[in-house]
């Protein structure tokens, strides 16, 4: 009977257990969506994401049940909402496939993060933490699979919208990842403060974090970069924790204020804004967790390079006297020690060094001693050399200095080390040696020059997409998205300048002709080639070429009146005659011509730009009545 109601106990609180994560999940996924929603269903942060990954990692199998039944749950309340009509069939694929995908994720990710972080305490040391990174970014692409791929199975999606569905399920599981799920695991870290002065500094703190949340999220000042000294002062202050709670705080301050419609991303479109957040927290977590796992990993290694200096210069001080009969002692010392050390004397010479120095020189210990430091370091010996003198002429020790080698190690990274150098004094309190410690720092710089060149790919991909959206694939010049947004600004600009603006629309003669003769291939060809030219003869940096579809072309003339635009159109009809493209199938010309229509107006604010398109378009129809290869000039 006892053994029966321990199994029936422990089944309780597994029941209870999983209910209470199923629960948590339901209340996630509403939170999702009326908390973290900009403008719209998109959710920018997918809060339950980062709380199974917290749940799997410290609970392990035990919720899955949980997770599963929240994530049904989910997803049978939207389909409701939403008056969704589905088959059985699908119903059954979506909640199998969203709760497959939402069990595993976090699965992957734990095992990612237990079989390949080097340390337990993941968020304090650099290669754990970009191990936590890795597998936060890659887990979610789970998740994303199968959810997207059985809402385009169940018809709920269109397999157009596939790409962009998947990424916005990443991106959003992703950042939840990286912005909540450290807070949740380090809730443990938590200490209550009890003394004043900690009370003062955190109101204090408060204080210039809510001025600086109100003035950027509330009045759209471009404040957001204060975060991050607060951030760096937290980190500094109170550790990971504190600084990972921040991030939370900060980025649910965005992501409420964004989703009604205040802060400084809302002066965008919502899909800007909506990638412009999500930039803002992915970045500001990243910085959070790195500086935080670079500034435990530097205080473990100046706590335990201070204690070995404290300990070597008070047995170097007691035992000055008695050198020589210790000197079993100190060799023992010296191998012992986890650190390179060594010491040399007033002529820069080496008289003793330990086995972790000598492996961080490539030398052995007997190849050592007596010789210089430039002859064992000839690449950097002129700047530890200085830091030698100093000691020996004032008898202080010079600490935590960052030297790099032009030796390589074996793995090919070039070496860094954090030195410090202390003096040791003689019966009459004279220094004539000098000690030193040695810690190699190479792994922490490799990570450090790791993230500088993933920002720089960060940076062109950017200038690619950019590229992408506003240049036409086959021309390379302005595409017809480039076109409307430029002639909106210089209509506005203009407006508000009196100036003029003019438009030129224009069209290759015969072109159907052109291609069916020539070919398509060629007929690409001929487009690029007559785009490239005119882009060549327009002088100013303000006029703008643009396809506006198929074989027509729009050319936009800021601050230009009519005579201007008809000579720029008299030079472009020649620029493109001057070409001499053969079209045998022209009924006007044996090469290939343009017609052009030509149109220009003051910007008013109770016109729009369509009004100047449409006066352009109806001068290049009359040109082609006229007879081509010509340009006619639109008058009411």
């Amino acid at each position: 009977m006892l053994g029966n109601w321990i199994l029936q106990k422990g089944a309780f609180r597994f029941l209870i257990l999983n209910l209470l994560v199923a629960i948590a999940y339901a209340y996630g996924v509403q939170f999702s969506h009326e908390f973290a929603t900009l403008r719209g269903t998109v959710a920018s942060v997918w809060f339950p994401s980062g709380m199974t990954l917290a749940l799997v990692f410290l609970l392990g199998k035990r919720v899955f049940l949980g997770i599963i039944c929240g994530s049904i749950w989910a997803i049978s309340r939207s389909l409701f909402e939403t008056t969704t009509s589905l088959s059985i069939p699908n119903y059954v694929l979506l909640n199998v496939a969203c709760a497959l995908g939402n069990t595993l994720q976090p699965l992957i990710a734990t095992w990612l993060i237990k079989k390949f972080a080097p340390h337990p305490n993941i968020f304090s040391h650099v290669q754990t933490i970009v191990v936590y990174i890795i597998a936060a970014i890659v887990s979610p692409t789970v998740s994303a699979t199968f959810g997207i791929t059985s809402l385009g199975l169940s018809g709920l999606i269109s397999w157009n919208s596939y790409g962009i569905s998947w990424t916005t399920w990443w991106l959003a599981s992703a950042l939840a990842h990286l912005i909540f799920t450290p807070t949740l695991l380090l809730w443990k870290n938590f200490k209550p403060f009890h003394r004043q002065s900690n009370i003062l500094e955190i109101s204090l703190i408060s204080i210039l974090f809510a001025i600086v949340s109100f003035a950027s999220f509330g009045f759209r000042y471009r404040l957001e970069y204060l975060f991050l000294p607060i951030l760096i002062w937290i980190v500094f202050r109170y550790g990971s924790f504190f600084a990972s709670l921040f991030v939370s705080l900060v980025s649910l301050i965005a992501i409420y204020a964004s989703g009604q419609g205040y802060g400084f991303y809302n002066s965008v479109s919502p899909n800007e804004s909506l990638l412009l957040l999500q930039s803002f927290m992915g970045v500001f977590s990243l910085t959070s967790l790195i500086l935080s796992a670079v500034i435990d990993e530097r205080s473990t290694a100046r706590l335990s390079l201070s204690q070995a200096m404290e300990n070597l210069e008070a047995q170097v001080m007691e035992r000055t006297l008695e050198l020589r009969q210790s000197e079993a002692q100190i060799n023992g010392f010296f191998s012992a020690a986890p650190i390179g050390m060594g010491i040399i004397d007033s002529d820069l010479r080496y008289i003793r060094v330990n086995q972790v120095l000598a492996k961080f020189n490539n030398k052995p210990i007997k190849a050592h001693i007596g010789q210089t430091i430039h002859d064992i370091l000839p690449d950097i010996s002129p700047l530890i050399k200085v830091f030698f003198q100093q000691v020996l002429s004032t008898g202080k020790p010079v600490l935590n200095k960052e030297n790099t080698s032009n030796a390589y190690s074996p793995n090919g990274i070039e070496q860094t080390w954090l030195a410090s150098f202390f003096p040791i004094f003689d019966i009459h309190g004279i220094p004539f040696l000098v000690g030193f410690v040695v810690i190699d720092i190479t792994d922490r710089k490799k990570a450090e020059a790791d993230l500088q060149y993933a920002e720089s790919i960060l940076r062109k991909a950017n200038l690619e997409l950019e590229k992408l959206v506003n240049i036409d694939g086959l021309t390379q010049v302005a595409n017809r998205r480039c076109f409307d947004e430029r002639i909106e600004l210089e209509w506005d600009r203009l407006h508000r300048e009196q100036r003029p603006l003019s438009l030129l629309l224009f069209d290759i003669d015969y072109f159907k002709r052109y291609n069916d003769y020539y070919g398509h291939q060629a007929g690409d060809d001929c487009l690029t080639q007559i785009a490239q030219n005119i882009k060549k003869t327009l002088c100013r940096p303000a006029d703008l070429i643009a396809r506006y579809g198929g074989e027509e072309f729009a050319v936009i003339l800021p601050n230009t009146d009519l005579q201007g635009a008809i000579t720029v159109a008299e030079q472009i009809r020649m620029a493109v005659k001057k070409l001499s493209i053969p079209h045998q199938n022209s009924d006007i010309s044996d090469i290939v011509t343009i017609s052009l229509g030509v149109a220009s107006l003051f910007p008013s604010i109770l016109e729009a730009p369509s009004l100047l398109i449409k006066q352009a378009d109806v001068a290049l129809y009359r040109a082609k009545q006229q007879g081509r290869d010509s340009f006619f000039v639109f008058s009411p």
